[in-house]
């Protein structure tokens, strides 16, 4: 489908338009009407055909305009269209994502309409239109289900759904809160068994994987993954744990919520309700006799501590910290209070990472060649098919800069507010530079990926093209 299409979705259709016929004749005509005026009548359709300009004349008594696109965009669009009709609507959208690999399903309401949206990749997706009506239905269900008091809607409320489908269970955590024009959805999908978590799939370097296997090696200390939100620190942890995962090794973690169930590995959620907190279960985790400790997340001073404490105290602890990059993850355990000295002497490893969406392979075109270190590449740009809803994207791959804090870089840190060449993202030029010449993304994202991280001139010139 053409992009302006997909992304003017919610302007360009009007289900109300659009469902004056219903899906059986739009599907046989392989034809949607999606907006008139007084006059005329706008109707998406796959050929001319003189028999649709009829139907739709017959129906509207207004003028028709036939608007050409490809029969799968028109499939597309009525899917989208009158999916609201069905009954079973709610199931669908679960088991659709679930398909899709989505993390979070997004139910938006508006003045006349509701929009289903779903974040796969790491953006999210128009992929439904509901009336109001419609949307009340499915709302019930899902507060029904997650023990949501029906009744309220002035104030947010969180429940928890088990959804099972192909003898697979999914947690699904519910989230809603008032808007404007109705109560917002969020659905967060937890895939639990559903992963098979390993360092080989995620895209390193054999010389990033030589350090990380270093530092994971390691007996003792404070390993950080950082990154901002959605850049897949849990699966880079989850895969970390799954190697250090040995009939000789005691493994806790404590996190927020569980993602995966790692078998092996004893798993304790936080709890809210009963103030337990990363604190609360660093300090209960340390008197279980572990040998290795994975915290969701380091957010405040008191985990900070406890957290760097334990690793100079013979625990080997893994955690995650939201910066841009490994020397702001340094400052932001300075900002928490923890002595300067401590953070050299627990710190040995800092895995800076994100995300970059990989160009479908079934629909990216080539539209040129380049010399890159002496080799000639051809270079892709999306496109866009039904395999990857129009967008051009399947799939995510990990960008990674690893930092291994030995004795020689802990020295270097002493000068860290001097050097602003100490702990950067500068490696990840190799991970965009192997995508490259795989064809797995395109210059186009490749560029976009060095501007919107802020990284230097200096590392463009870096990367040779």
């Amino acid at each position: 489908m053409k992009e302006t299409i997909y992304n003017n979705l919610l302007k360009n259709i009007n289900i109300t338009v659009a469902r004056k016929i219903n899906e059986q004749k739009a599907k046989i005509f392989n034809a949607i009407p999606f907006k008139e005026n007084e006059k005329e009548v706008y109707v998406y359709c796959s050929e001319v055909n003189k028999k649709v300009e009829e139907d739709m004349l017959f129906i509207f008594r207004k003028k028709v305009i036939l608007i050409l696109i490809k029969k799968e965009e028109i499939q597309y669009l009525i899917k989208i269209a009158y999916l609201g009709q069905k009954k079973e609507a709610y199931d669908i959208i679960i088991k659709e994502a679930i398909k899709l690999n989505v993390s979070d399903i997004h139910y938006e309401p508006y003045k006349d309409y509701v929009v289903v949206r779903f974040r796969i990749d790491g953006l999210l997706r128009s992929m439904y239109i509901f009336n109001k009506e419609e949307y009340q239905l499915i709302l019930s269900k899902i507060k029904l289900n997650s023990n949501i008091d029906i009744t309220e809607k002035r104030k947010p409320q969180d429940g928890k759904i088990s959804f099972e489908y192909n003898k697979k269970s999914y947690d699904l955590r519910i989230s809603t809160m008032p808007a404007v024009f109705g109560e917002k959805v969020v659905i967060r999908i937890l895939y639990g068994n559903g992963f098979n978590y390993s360092i080989d799939k995620l895209n390193l370097t054999a010389e990033q994987k030589d350090k990380l296997k270093y530092i994971m090696k390691v007996n003792s200390g404070l390993i950080i993954v950082n990154g901002p939100t959605g850049s897949g620190k849990s699966t880079t942890l989850y895969s970390i744990l799954q190697e250090l995962n040995k009939d000789e090794v005691n493994i806790s973690s404590l996190e927020d919520p569980i993602e995966a169930i790692i078998p092996g590995i004893n798993q304790m959620n936080l709890n809210k309700t009963l103030n337990i907190g990363f604190a609360e279960g660093l300090r209960c985790f340390l008197r279980q006799d572990l040998d290795i400790i994975m915290i969701g997340e380091i957010r405040d001073e008191e985990t900070a501590e406890m957290a760097v404490r334990a690793s100079l105290t013979g625990h080997k602890v893994y955690s995650t910290i939201h910066t841009r990059d490994p020397r702001e993850v340094y400052f932001r355990l300075e900002d928490m209070k923890v002595e300067k000295y401590l953070i050299r002497d627990s710190l040995v490893g800092i895995v800076s990472q994100r995300l970059i969406r990989l160009l479908c392979d079934n629909c990216k075109t080539i539209i040129d060649e380049k010399n890159i270190d002496g080799k000639v590449i051809k270079l892709y740009e999306k496109c866009g098919c039904n395999e990857c809803n129009f967008t051009g994207y399947k799939g995510r791959s990990l960008v990674a800069a690893i930092h291994v804090i030995d004795n020689e870089m802990k020295e270097k840190i002493k000068n860290i507010n001097n050097d602003n060449s100490l702990l950067s993202n500068l490696e990840m030029i190799k991970n965009l530079k192997a995508l490259l010449i795989n064809g797995n993304i395109s210059l186009l994202d490749y560029e976009n990926f060095i501007e919107v991280e802020g990284l230097s001139f200096e590392f463009k010139k870096e990367s040779k093209l």
